[in-house]
């Protein structure tokens, strides 16, 4: 049981129905397509207040259809949690996905779901060991490390030609865009003249950032290329890429950057679902301070010592290829699922 399908999370559901009858109950718009192995509910949900509630939940888990259960564990999404007070004994429950927060309230009410469950699925081994501290088994407990399937992979770290710094992803606030490019402007006298910065996505603060550039009179230094879904377009910037920047945001983008073998430059207290727990600081990626300053001279590192840049993207390659892979993230589902401890875990 799922919220909203997203194009990020179908080769997960495919590569989980290589070795189950795959059903996904969602409230998204349809996304199977004759190439995919994975079937599909669609059910209305209701919004009240920060609560969602989702139609069709009970028909689907009380049916004798599913042997299965394995629910996006978000506390917002009622009627996901609920049937687990009334589960069947015969089916097999598993939440996916939960997270600690601020709210110790929310954390407990986490844990008690993740109790009656019979086993639970994290994104990261940090936020696995985070519930140990609520009194959660961890024989119960499984990773499956959160990941961004980049399809065929190149070694862009292998590239003869590296001139672009890049940021992949939606136009919006969180990501604090405007703190690149200013720290761009400040220090394209020290980089290699061919230097660009890239733009690749649409979001809200679109105009406001080409606004800004044009302020900054960066002319042809910054581009601006919209949405691109086509992946062998997309490739070809990452083949080029000498660091993918996201200063205040660290998403998905840090999975898919690591699968070209590209290091991820954001800051270390950056907003992340997880994500981010797969940066090894000047190993595969960098983390700067939370200020323009430091953001500045992680650029101009970077882009000045391509040898040390090509370094990281190497260990960016490995570690996703060890760690990331749409089978390794699958994996940690079949282990929950069959009681083995097969998936490979970066603690």
């Amino acid at each position: 049981m799922y919220n909203y399908i997203l194009h990020y999370r179908k080769p997960f559901f495919n590569q989980l129905a290589k070795k189950y009858q795959v059903t996904v109950l969602h409230s998204g718009q349809p996304s199977v397509t004759e190439d995919d192995k994975y079937a599909e509910i669609i059910t209305p949900v209701k919004k009240l207040g920060p609560f969602m509630f989702q139609s069709g939940v009970y028909n689907a888990v009380f049916s004798d259809e599913y042997d299965i259960v394995i629910s996006l564990f978000d506390v917002r999404w009622v009627n996901i949690l609920l049937y687990l007070l009334f589960k069947k004994s015969s089916q097999q429950h598993l939440l996916w996905g939960a997270w600690i927060t601020n709210s110790r309230i929310a954390n407990h009410v986490r844990a008690f779901f993740m109790k009656r469950a019979d086993a639970s699925v994290f994104y990261t081994y940090e936020a696995l060991a985070d519930f140990l501290d609520y009194g959660l088994e961890e024989r119960t407990m499984y990773v499956g490390n959160n990941t961004f399937d980049v399809g065929s992979r190149i070694r862009s770290f292998e590239s003869p030609v590296k001139n672009r710094i890049l940021f992949v992803g939606s136009l919006n606030k969180r990501k604090e865009n405007d703190v690149l490019l200013k720290a761009f402007a400040n220090v394209k006298q020290q980089l290699p003249a061919d230097i660009r910065l890239t733009f690749i996505g649409e979001g809200s603060e679109g105009e406001s950032l080409k606004s800004l550039s044009s302020q900054l009179n960066l002319g042809s230094e910054v581009e601006f290329l919209g949405k691109i879904n086509d992946p062998e377009k997309l490739k070809e910037y990452y083949q080029h890429a000498i660091v993918s920047v996201s200063f205040g945001q660290a998403g998905l983008a840090v999975l898919q950057s690591l699968g070209y073998g590209v290091p991820f430059l954001t800051k270390l207290n950056a907003i992340s679902g997880g994500e981010k727990s797969n940066i090894k600081n000047n190993v595969n990626s960098v983390f700067c301070e939370d200020n323009q300053r430091s953001l500045e001279q992680s650029l101009v590192k970077l882009c000045t010592d391509i040898d040390y840049s090509r370094a990281l993207g190497k260990a960016a390659f490995d570690h996703y290829s060890e760690y990331c892979t749409i089978e390794n993230m699958t994996q940690g589902f079949l282990d929950a699922i069959e009681g083995t401890r097969l998936a490979k875990i970066d603690k």
